[in-house]
């Protein structure tokens, strides 16, 4: 709580000052996100209901802040800010106070899973020696709190908080001991130590999933109409309720149908698109060539957007594909990209895409089903949504803000808006090799389709988690344990999916208007290099600020 104690007092100082005092409305919303960022570099938190409600309380003070600003007398960039800084806050204020996502699901109290990540970025073992320290003091705290703060049993929930902490062990039997070996002997005694009572504390918390959770209320993940109404309203910024969005989801999946269609019918009239698309996941890399396809189509993405003048990125940078860490497997069917965070020491910006590697252990039935996942089509056309020009070039325009608020916050509905909409680039300017990676295309955007309607129709109580399942698998065409492991993120994360979608819809809608506006000046490049510059915000606002 300390660091809590320090930031409210910071916050009481600021409150006191005489609004004469301070320059102008502009000044007055700088020190504002002075405080905003102080607030995001606090330390760990020990995940405690008390920590809870004291995230909550400082939500509520710095809205009070915020609102207490005269906008009126702001204007531009410094208007866009306060309206990005509000959605924040409010988007934060419905989770912490509404969700309450710590009160059912067990995953919510392994914060261990960042050590992985921690060993293995860049830069010298002595730099992260304090850091791993400092987590492991905290995770039996946590562990502990989680036993006691779980108040629903949530099968699926338990399913899922058991395989990521029986699988976590592989870290603290492995990982960590090998890192230890490395670093000052000096710390190596209170490093073993910390991990043996992180490696105890774990055990007590498998034992509590598999034997008392399930004694505990039974609940279920919605988070129901009204809270998700306020979620696409003030977080989103949305001209959307959940009826209307549920039914423009709806709308636009039958529309890629018809365009999966008319494509299927220019490779071969006599197959369905379903049938096609089975055809092309059958198509796939050596399993032992996972990485290396990945890569070869990464580096290829680089050199189209390069070649074709799409945007430009003026840093020295890389897109390492990489095995994802084990424990982490079953929270997604394919990998997460995790974008750079600094310079390596060749001063070069690298980010890595970890994807799910083959396993030779697995059953047949299971090695066939990954091989049809991780097709060429998927890599292909997937490869330019995660690196080039997706997540890792949107990612170093960001880091390289000069706007702190937008240096340091954004939000899925562009970031990943943006990387579908660079698939959807890749097919207009030709990147795609033939029709049937472009039937393949369509069918993943079909899916991001998908997901709109399965979040807000099951957050708001309109499609069942089985019915969520049967529409990925019947009608998308996933295999069900992938289309399971789908579903299972939105559960978790209500919102977070419709941003692919949503965010690309807009970006086009930006882009026709953009075009209309300049007439023959107008480039893709000059319009993704604007975009990108202005930051990682609601649609809205990134349309706000593309047109001051």
């Amino acid at each position: 709580m300390k660091n809590t104690t320090l930031f409210l007092a910071f916050l009481f100082l600021l409150s006191c000052q005489n609004p004469k005092q301070t320059a102008d409305a502009s000044q007055e919303l700088n020190d504002f996100i002075t405080i905003f960022n102080f607030d995001e570099n606090q330390g760990i938190n020990d995940l405690s209901a008390a920590s809870f409600q004291a995230e909550l309380n400082k939500t509520e003070e710095l809205l009070k802040q915020l609102n207490a600003i005269d906008t009126s007398q702001l204007s531009g960039d410094d208007l866009i800010d306060w309206k990005f800084a509000h959605s924040i806050l409010s988007g934060r204020k419905i989770e912490q106070e509404s969700i309450q996502s710590w009160k059912r699901d067990p995953r919510d109290y392994m914060s261990f899973r960042s050590l992985s990540n921690i060993i293995n970025r860049p830069g010298s073992t002595e730099s992260k020696v304090d850091n791993i320290t400092e987590r492991l003091k905290m995770i039996p705290v946590q562990l502990k709190n989680g036993a006691a703060q779980l108040e629903f049993y949530i099968p699926r929930f338990q399913e899922l908080g058991l395989f990521m902490a029986e699988n976590s062990r592989a870290l603290f039997d492995k990982e960590l001991p090998d890192f230890i070996t490395i670093i000052d002997k000096n710390n190596q005694e209170e490093l073993n130590k910390l991990n043996t009572e992180a490696k105890t504390a774990l055990e007590s918390y498998i034992d509590f999933l598999k034997n008392e959770l399930p004694k505990r209320q039974k609940g279920d993940f919605p988070i129901g109409e009204t809270t998700y109404n306020q979620m696409l309203t003030q977080q989103y910024l949305l001209d959307y309720d959940a009826e209307s969005l549920w039914n423009y989801g709806w709308e636009r999946f039958e529309a890629t149908v018809k365009e999966l269609e008319e494509v299927a019918a220019t490779i071969d009239a006599t197959k369905t698109w379903q049938e096609l698309a089975q055809e092309i996941k059958n198509d796939y890399p050596h399993p032992d060539s996972m990485i290396q396809a990945h890569q070869y189509w990464v580096d290829r993405s680089k050199q189209h957007i390069i070649e074709n003048d799409l945007m430009p990125i003026p840093w020295q940078e890389r897109v390492n594909v990489v095995p994802r860490a084990e424990y982490l497997r079953k929270t997604s069917y394919y990998g997460n990209f995790s974008i750079a965070r600094g310079k390596d020491a060749d001063s070069t910006f690298t980010s890595q895409w970890m994807i799910n590697p083959f396993e030779h252990q697995w059953d047949e039935k299971t090695k066939q089903e990954y091989l049809v996942e991780h097709d060429w089509g998927v890599i292909i056309v997937t490869a330019p949504h995660e690196t080039y020009g997706g997540h890792h070039v949107q990612g170093l325009y960001q880091m390289h803000h000069p706007r702190p608020l937008r240096k340091n916050n954004g939000i899925s509905i562009f970031s990943e808006g943006w990387g579908l909409y660079n698939e959807q680039l890749m097919q207009e300017t030709g990147f795609f090799p033939n029709e049937r990676i472009h039937l393949r295309q369509l069918q993943l955007r079909l899916w991001r389709n998908a997901r709109v309607i399965y979040d807000v129709g099951m957050h708001s109580g309109r499609m069942s988690y089985e019915e969520a399942v049967q529409l990925m698998t019947d009608r998308v065409g996933f295999l069900r344990w992938a289309a399971q492991l789908e579903i299972d993120s939105a559960s978790s994360r209500p919102g977070y999916f419709i941003g692919y979608f949503m965010g690309m819809s807009e970006i086009l809608k930006m882009r026709d208007e953009y075009k209309k506006a300049k007439g023959d000046a107008f480039s893709l490049k000059e319009f993704h290099e604007k975009l990108l510059k202005i930051g990682n915000m609601p649609p809205a606002l990134m349309r706000e600020a593309l047109f001051l």
